[in-house]
């Protein structure tokens, strides 16, 4: 390997890496998770150049849920009332926000895997939801009958469900102007500074 490639995919590794911190979500899962989680962007992310469309995209992203519910576990942590809180499988919610955040990092912050696939593919990343924005759609939308209270408790179902919310918000509030990266920056700010 030349010392240019052996660059680039350390160019890769750092981005991933950089991102998985960003999104303050590691402290969650056990220890040992943040390599495996890593591993997995990576290989997903090495055929990004690859996707057509949405709905290409959409399969990537289920892959990489499917695969983070069955192998990475919360951690064991103390709760406020000094009892002890057992890890358990994480989320579809939990593994959809890690990828959220670190597909916008990757591709709409860094441009990766290059700038025309990064174009390409920023209309189809999902807004990055957090518990507050949660919140905030269900009370917007209080008929959309979604039931999960957290991030922990959004299965795939409802995953689906808040990122049809995000593009009614988006299409109601922001006049169809803003995809759902941006949407999550608005949000975040407004929702959690």
């Amino acid at each position: 390997m030349n010392f240019k490639d052996q660059a680039e995919l350390l160019k890769n590794s750092n981005i991933i890496d950089m991102a998985l911190t960003f999104s303050a979500m590691m402290r969650l899962f056990e220890a040992g998770s943040k390599g495996r989680i890593a591993g997995k962007i990576d290989e997903h992310f090495s055929r990004l150049s690859d996707v057509e469309n949405r709905q290409h995209y959409e399969a990537m992203h289920r892959s990489f849920c499917q695969w983070f519910v069955a192998e990475i576990h919360t951690a064991e942590r103390m709760v406020k009332n000094g009892g002890l809180k057992p890890g358990r499988p994480a989320s579809y919610g939990q593994a959809a926000k890690v990828l959220d955040i670190i597909a916008k990092v990757y591709i709409c912050c860094c441009g990766m895997p290059s700038p025309q696939v990064a174009g390409r593919l920023v209309f189809c990343l999902h807004g990055a939801v957090d518990t507050p924005m949660m919140k905030h759609l269900m009370s917007r939308y209080p008929t959309s009958h979604l039931k999960a209270q957290t991030i922990a408790q959004v299965d795939e179902a409802t995953h689906h469900g808040l990122q049809e919310l995000v593009a009614r918000d988006i299409a109601d509030e922001f006049r169809d102007r803003i995809v759902a990266v941006q949407w999550d920056d608005i949000m975040w700010d407004r929702l959690n500074r």
